[in-house]
Order: C-alpha cells, then structure tokens, then sequence
C-alpha cells in the first residue's frame, strides 16, 4: 500500500435504514474506488449513542450487500486501520483532543445548557449571530484546572482562526469560507465522546482517506474539518460534494414521495442491479442518452467530473423502465429463481403448494438446478414446480416486467384468490350464452385426451364452429373465468398450465355465478 493510493470511505450512521441518498453516495465511492483500482472502506459512525442501534447497523450492512457494493476494509473484512466502528476508537479521539488543547488550538468551556440558551436568545433579540461568544476561551489556567479537577462539566471547543478557509471540490470548483462566520465549534461533548466533524477527520487521516466523496448537506462541514486537518497537521483529503436528491415534486425527498430506503425499493421488488443503475443516474451522466448501464460499464464509464452540480430529481417511471430492462435481460434460470422467490415472499404460494393439483410438471426447459432454491420450506415442492413456472414465464413473455408485477400478473397460477377485474366480468360473464358456452367447454375439457395446448385450442375452435359463432366468443368468457381479466398470455397455454382440475373448475364456478347473476337481474 502506497500512500498516494487512492482510498475513498462511505460512513453511515446506524441511526436507521440506509436511504437512497446514502446509497447513492456508497454506490459513487464504489465506483470510484473500483475504476481507479482504489480502496473501498466502509466505516460505522455511531458517536450517537442514543440514536445508534444494533438493528440500524444490520441492516446497512445487509442493504449494502444486496446492492453489492463490497468493501474492502471494514467490519467484518477488518484491515490495517481498524476498528472501522467509532465507538472503538475512543482513546485515539481523546489523545488528539489533547494535542489540540496543549497548542491552544482548542479550549475547555465550561457553559452550561441555560447559559448557552440565554447567549442564543440574547443574540436573536438584537439580532446578531447566534454562534458561541466565545466566553470560555481565555480562561485563566489555574481557573480551568480548578473546574476541571472539581469534575465540572465540559466541551472542547475548536478555537477558530482569523483569515478564511478555502478548499478544491473536485464538482463544484473552489470554495472561499470566511472564519469569521463560522462557530467555536464543539470537538468533544460532555459525555467525553467526540462530534462528528471531529471523529471525521480523525478517523479519515489515520485510515489514509484520499478522497471524501458525500453529499452536499456536509458543504457547511468541510471548512471546519479542514481546519481540523490543519492543526493536527494532517494531509487534507480531496472533497466532491454530491448534489441532493429531491422528490419527482422537485421538493425535499420524504416519505411522502414513496419508497425512500433500499430496504423498502427491495420489498417492493425491484432488482438490485436495477437500483445501481438507477442510483447512478441521479446527478451523473455518460451522456445525454444512455440510461442502461451493468456494473461493469458503470466501473468503466464512472467519472466525477461528469457529476452535476444540480439537485437530482427522483423519477419512478424512469425506474421501473430499467428495472425492466434489467429484468428482461435475466437469464432463464436466475428469472425463474427470482420469481419463485417473490412468490413466497408475497404469500402467493400457498403453504404446502403441490404442483400436480393445479397441473401436471412442465418439461423440455432445463431448469431443474436445485441449488437455485431460494430459502422455500419445502425443497420438493420447490424442485416440481420450477419448469412450471419456467414455462409459465415464457408463456408471460413481456407481460411480466419486473417483479413489483407478480402478484398482478401469476397469483392465477397458484391461487383461487386472485385478482379480478369486475369490468371483465361484467362483459364477458353476465349473459346466459356465456354460462351455456363455459360449460360446454368446460365439458369437452374435462374429457379430452391427450390435455395438451394444442388440443386445448383445437376443441375450443371445434365447439365454436358447431354453435356457429367466433372462437372469440369462446375464448373471452374462458380468459376472464380462468384469469379475472379481459387481457391475459396465450389462454390455451393458460388452460394448459392451470390443469385440467382446476381450469374446469373455474370454468363451472363462472358459469353457475353467471347463471345466478342472470337470474337476479330477471327477478328485478
């Protein structure tokens, strides 16, 4: 390892889950870090003992996997400048607090929470600033130690320069901030434990950090950590201040524009490689048309200069069309697993799902690999119903986008509670020719030999033209029984794939519910 190797750090605090905009600026240090051939370290910030949790801290990590940003220094790979959790590294904060009160660069106050409230509401009345006054800097030396050694509750304050700080952001260009205007800002709080801005940099020089890529609510940080560097004479990394993300309403990104964590965008279903290249895109650009990137071209085509120094909008129509592109490119077999995968996760299986009471197994798809099988609780099951739904999904083709579409789209395959379009019904289902035309069907079905597609649809036509009327009249009551919708696959690969059982089923339940619509409305 060199010291001019280019080592970037993303530092989250376990305070919650890991929202997009930390993921977004975890995904750019990723990429940079792999197209310079740099080093990735992920650090744990929980200087916030009361809001730091065990949970938050789990599911980072657990987020950060499934995007597969892979570090390669942090907990659990640890490495030559751990421990990568602050909460360890207490002694080492304290002894460079020290070096500072020791050069002066730095104070004990002895304020107290009222105190500082009365500075702070004085200063509103007349108007002015409300920094610290600075009433604790030039205390007499036998004074200090008298508080200290009767255990008075303290800080450590920065004692700001005079003149002005100013710094390279390799996004927004060079930044000028007047010293003046900044605060005697707190480096170690009463409790002995240091503030971010002070843990920060700390933490960032004696891990090697070249490179401080974050977002730019931390802009008013910088100067501040800059001058940190300073006094304790460290090297000052590079800073590129990302641009905020806002909603699709251009306002500050909240809740109330939907999904906000990773978490919550895995849930619904969207795939991670998906999310990346969604990630990616919010603030940075190859150009003014390329919207679909793998991993691999965003390693190889990633740059800072191309990052936009405007606030990058959420669209979720622009991420469910490359969460389909992503999806559409999946092989065979990692589809199949995916969906699989969903369908439990939805419930749409249901528990003690057999295959052979809907329809018989597919065949001839080659998908049989039981070491795709995604956590079921039943193997066998799992292993029987994969060329089913391999065939189920090509049979889907497009239709099936992403897999925020399952539960739409396959609960028919699995379940007698599925989905149902009233409309559909309403047309298709409400006349007596339809429930006579079902069950007559429904019959011919029940009897025919071999019960394969091509049968399927060489009766249905049979029986349309000895009644004298459309295969579509046939068809289209057939669809929304077996589907509850008016628009669905191939729907003699659907009767197909249900089963000979359960699609006469569904047929006769159609018909006998049309039949009673039927008469309700002639007793009205």
């Amino acid at each position: 390892m060199t010291h001019t190797q280019i080592r970037v750090r993303f530092a989250p605090s376990p305070t919650g889950h890991l929202h997009i905009g930390g993921a977004r600026t975890a995904l750019y240090n990723w990429l940079y870090a792999r197209k310079t051939g740099g080093v990735f370290v992920l650090r744990i910030e929980d200087t916030d003992a009361v809001r730091s949790t065990e949970e938050s801290y789990h599911a980072i990590i657990d987020a950060l996997e499934w995007l597969g940003l892979d570090w390669d220094e942090g907990p659990v790979k640890d490495g030559p400048f751990g421990p990568y959790v602050q909460s360890a590294r207490q002694v080492l904060y304290h002894t460079e607090s020290q070096k500072l009160l020791e050069q002066g660069m730095a104070y004990h106050c002895f304020c107290t929470p009222d105190e500082l409230e009365e500075m702070r509401s004085e200063a509103l009345q007349q108007r002015e600033s409300t920094r610290y006054d600075g009433r604790c800097r030039n205390l007499p030396r036998d004074e200090i130690e008298y508080r200290l050694a009767k255990k008075v509750p303290h800080v450590v304050r920065f004692r700001m320069p005079d003149g002005e700080t100013r710094f390279n952001d390799l996004i927004r260009g060079l930044i000028t901030f007047q010293n003046k205007e900044l605060d005697d800002f707190v480096l170690v709080k009463s409790d002995g434990k240091p503030t971010y801005n002070f843990a920060a940099v700390v933490d960032d020089a004696r891990m090697r950090i070249s490179h401080v890529i974050r977002g730019d609510d931390h802009l008013s940080n910088t100067p501040k950590q800059v001058l940190i560097c300073k006094a304790l004479g460290y090297a000052v990394p590079k800073f590129a201040h990302l641009p905020m993300i806002l909603g699709s309403d251009r306002t500050r990104l909240s809740k109330r524009h939907g999904a906000s964590s990773v978490q919550e965008f895995r849930r619904i279903g969207y795939l991670s490689d998906s999310l990346v290249n969604y990630l990616a895109l919010l603030g940075w650009a190859y150009d003014d048309k390329t919207e679909f990137f793998t991993r691999e071209s965003l390693i190889k085509k990633f740059s800072l200069k191309k990052v936009s120094k405007n606030p990058a909008a959420v669209d979720p129509n622009k991420l469910d069309h490359i969460d389909g592109e992503h999806f559409k490119r999946l092989d065979a077999i990692k589809r199949v697993s995916l969906v699989y995968e969903k369908l439990l996760e939805e419930k749409i299986l249901p528990a003690g799902f057999r295959p052979e009471e809907w329809a018989g197994r597919g065949t001839g798809n080659g998908v049989t690999d039981p070491t795709l099988r995604p956590g079921a609780a039943d193997e066998a099951a799992y292993r029987e119903e994969l060329p089913r739904l391999a065939i189920i999904l090509k049979v889907m083709g497009n239709r099936l986008k992403n897999l925020k579409d399952v539960r739409e789209k396959l609960a028919y395959f699995y379940r007698d509670d599925y989905p149902r379009d009233a409309e559909a019904s309403k047309t298709y289902l409400s006349s007596p020719e339809s429930a006579a035309r079902l069950t007559q069907l429904a019959d011919r079905f029940e009897k025919l030999e071999p019960f394969d597609r091509g049968e399927i649809e060489r009766t249905t036509r049979e029986l349309a033209e000895e009644e004298g009327i459309k295969a579509a009249d046939l068809i289209h009551p057939c669809r929304v029984a077996l589907t509850g919708q008016s628009v669905s696959p191939d729907i003699f690969s659907v009767v197909h794939l249900l089963g000979r059982k359960k699609s006469v089923e569904r047929m006769r339940t159609a018909a006998l519910e049309s039949t009673a619509h039927t008469g309700r409305d002639v007793g009205s």
